[in-house]
């Protein structure tokens, strides 16, 4: 589907699809002993994001998956590394948006901008192939907001 910000602004056409996201805390060793065991396993990691929160862990998100499909061997070797490290952790469905033209000035402020007022952008990010994932506080919202054909970006004053 063909969307814009406004007149002025390139269309953008992106397919939203849904992921599952995996977020959990770890060490330094812990998250390579983690990434490397998932790896042995031939499960490829669509996304991955780190931040070092104040005990000086690292927070991660991660999409296990390829571009074309996550399955149920995907989730299930991700849960059992994590759960063989003994590592809490939380699976959410998140939204992904696919085929996002590159080179578009401003592509990430029509995107983030539609939605910050409208429901909680709890994490956006960038996966392979140019992949942006959003984790929202109300999916079916987002969809149907990021599904117009004309993003209305939110006022300053919301």
């Amino acid at each position: 589907m063909n969307r814009s910000y406004n007149r002025n602004s390139q269309q953008l056409n992106y397919e939203i699809e849904y992921r599952t996201q995996f977020t959990f805390t770890a060490s330094d060793q812990t998250l390579s002993n983690i990434l490397n065991d998932i790896a042995k396993h031939s499960v490829n990691l669509l996304a991955l994001t780190t931040t070092k929160n104040r005990d000086k862990k690292n927070f991660v998100r991660i999409v296990a998956g390829t571009t074309e499909t996550e399955t149920n061997r995907d989730f299930n070797v991700v849960r059992k590394t994590l759960d063989s490290h003994n590592v809490s952790f939380k699976e959410e469905t998140i939204i992904a948006l696919l085929n996002i033209p590159p080179g578009v000035p401003g592509v990430f402020n029509q995107l983030y901008g539609s939605l910050w007022c409208k429901v909680q952008v709890k994490s956006m990010y960038l996966g392979e192939n140019d992949i942006v994932f959003f984790n929202v506080s109300n999916i079916k919202k987002a969809t149907e907001i990021l599904s117009q054909e004309i993003l209305k970006r939110c006022q300053s004053d919301c």
